[in-house]
């Protein structure tokens, strides 16, 4: 059986991703192909509510990345339950399960890619209490 994912609202925080079935550690979540935004259109993108939704596709570059399917809708979480890993040959990022994930429980991912690693800087730049 598929597993299928879903937004729920979340008070506080706003729309979440979600999945119907329990998640093993280590189970691929989604493969979401990526969108590439040139560094030439960084400035314009910046000044959009996209840039909340982008990713660093590559940094030294000055490219984003808009990440397609539920991708940009994870929530941050310091010590999430979710790791992505940016594959940028085959332009997609790739999530999976950091540890088993029970059903109807929020899927949450570390801005920074990097587990516990502390992102509270992108909440504070955009006025948003860190949860």
């Amino acid at each position: 059986m598929k597993k299928k994912l879903y937004l729920k609202t979340i008070k506080g925080k706003g729309r979440g991703v979600f999945c119907t079935a329990t998640l093993a550690e280590g189970e691929e979540i989604e493969v979401c192909p990526v969108i590439v935004v040139p560094a030439k259109e960084f400035t314009a993108l910046n000044a959009t509510a996209l840039m909340d939704y982008s990713f660093y596709f590559d940094k030294e570059a000055n490219t984003l990345s808009l990440t397609m399917g539920f991708g940009s809708m994870y929530n941050h979480k310091q010590y999430p339950n979710a790791t992505y890993i940016l594959d940028r040959a085959e332009k997609q990022m790739v999530f999976t399960a950091h540890e088993q994930i029970e059903a109807h429980t929020e899927i949450s991912i570390n801005y920074g890619g990097e587990y516990g690693r502390d992102y509270s800087r992108w909440f504070v730049d955009r006025g948003i209490d860190p949860i």
